[in-house]
C-alpha cells in the first residue's frame, strides 16, 4: 500500500513538473514571438512600466503594484482586436499608443507617457508576451 502511495505520489510530482516545463517553455515562445513582432526586449518591460507609471493605473501581471483600475487590465491584450477602442491592435499603433496616447485621441484619460521609442517598443513587446 505504501508503494502504491509512494508511486502516485511520484506521478503526481512529475506530471507537475512537466506541466511546469510546457509552462516556461511557453512563456519563451511567447517572448520571443513578442520580440520579433515588436523589435522590443519584453524583459525590459515591468521595470519601464514602473517608472512611467502605467502600473498606477493598469492592472498589469508581472509588474509589482500594478493593480490599478483606472484603465483596462492589460493581460491578453495580443489577443484584442483594438487597443483603447479606437485602433487596430497592431504593433506599431500599440507603441503609438503607449508614447502618445493624447495625440491619438486627445479625450483618453491616459496621458502620453514620454516614453523614448526604443522604451515603447520594450513595453508593447511585454504586453503582447502576456498571451
Amino acid at each position: 500500500m505504501l508503494r502504491a502511495g509512494l508511486a502516485i505520489l511520484a506521478l503526481t510530482v512529475l506530471a507537475g513538473g512537466g506541466l511546469a516545463i510546457y509552462e516556461a517553455a511557453r512563456l519563451r515562445a511567447d517572448r520571443i514571438w513578442a520580440s520579433e513582432l515588436t523589435g522590443g526586449d519584453p524583459a525590459h518591460g515591468p521595470r519601464l512600466m514602473t517608472l512611467h507609471g502605467c502600473a498606477g493605473c493598469h492592472e498589469i501581471p508581472g509588474v509589482p503594484g500594478a493593480d490599478g483600475r483606472v484603465g483596462p487590465p492589460l493581460r491578453g491584450l495580443a489577443e484584442r482586436i483594438y487597443i483603447a477602442g479606437v485602433l487596430p491592435n497592431k504593433p506599431a499603433n500599440l507603441i503609438r499608443w503607449v508614447r502618445a496616447a493624447r495625440e491619438v485621441d486627445p479625450r483618453s484619460a491616459m496621458p502620453s507617457t514620454g516614453m523614448s521609442e526604443s522604451e515603447a517598443r520594450d513595453v508593447a513587446a511585454y504586453l503582447y508576451s502576456l498571451r
